[in-house]
């Protein structure tokens, strides 16, 4: 069957739409068979008329009907490659530091559609705990259970949370849900808006933008500690070696968030 230059369109929409591959070729099936089954109905004449041996006259009707309905599916498939894009575009960067460092993508629906590790831990945690599509807090609680299963998450952590998104509304959400998930393992979560100069300055460095943050200032007070050196580092390490250096985190303050202390008998 020939490809027409609509269908050409459509696949190289659906090319440029960031989603799971079985999705798409979900999609994409569903209008051939549509696209089948107009061409073939266009195709046939009707059954009356040659039982009847009436000339096809029809046909020409039946072609603009099947025309029409195969631009109904081509509009159906645009909107729904808009409604793919729009699932799998982040609106907000969520950096989680403890140690291990993950950065999480979450689109408009507040599901996660990226993670990656920011350093080897983080890279080991997501290999055992696969979070994508899932909504941010089922996702931050699925995270801090492998943590606490490997060790990383105890009473004594220092969690940092950073969120780089334009939504005021978004970033609250994000900020509840992570003081709900991690507040009850960890000794203290602070949650923080983060710019983005800061989340892209922090990534260059091969860091989360709260051990950043903390890094910035001990190198401000004289420290000659590397950014390869404080990714290897806890944000509990980072913040005893800053106040060792006569200075407190500054993490969160001057940024829009708070602290929350873990219930875990540190409060």
């Amino acid at each position: 069957m020939r490809e027409g230059a609509a269908e050409r369109r459509v696949r190289e929409a659906f090319a440029s739409v960031h989603a799971p591959e079985g999705v798409k070729a979900r999609a994409l099936a569903a209008i051939e068979a549509r696209r089948g089954e107009r061409e073939r109905a266009a195709a046939e004449p009707p059954a009356a008329a040659v039982a009847e041996g009436r000339p096809r006259s029809s046909r020409p009707r039946a072609r603009r009907r099947a025309r029409l309905l195969l631009a109904a599916c081509l509009v159906v498939a645009v909107v729904g490659a808009g409604l793919l894009w729009l699932a799998a575009t982040p609106t907000a960067y969520v950096d989680i530091d403890v140690n291990p460092s993950i950065e999480l993508g979450l689109n408009r629906f507040d599901r996660v559609v990226s993670a990656r590790g920011l350093n080897e831990d983080g890279e080991s945690v997501l290999a055992a705990t696969d979070v994508t599509w899932m909504g941010y807090e089922d996702a931050v609680r699925a995270l801090a259970e492998g943590m606490e299963a490997a060790g990383y998450l105890t009473e004594d952590s220092a969690v940092s949370v950073t969120v780089s998104c334009g939504d005021d509304a978004q970033y609250g959400a994000i900020e509840d849900a992570s003081h709900r998930c991690l507040g009850a393992s960890a000794a203290e979560v602070s949650c923080s808006h983060a710019s983005e100069e800061e989340h892209r300055a922090a990534h260059e460095e091969g860091l989360g933008v709260g051990k950043w943050r903390i890094w910035r200032e001990l190198v401000d007070a004289g420290s000659d500690l590397t950014a390869e050196d404080a990714a290897d580092m806890s944000v509990h390490e980072l913040t005893e070696l800053l106040e060792g250096a006569g200075a407190s985190s500054g993490s969160s303050s001057g940024h829009h968030g708070g602290r929350h202390r873990g219930q875990s008998g540190h409060d």
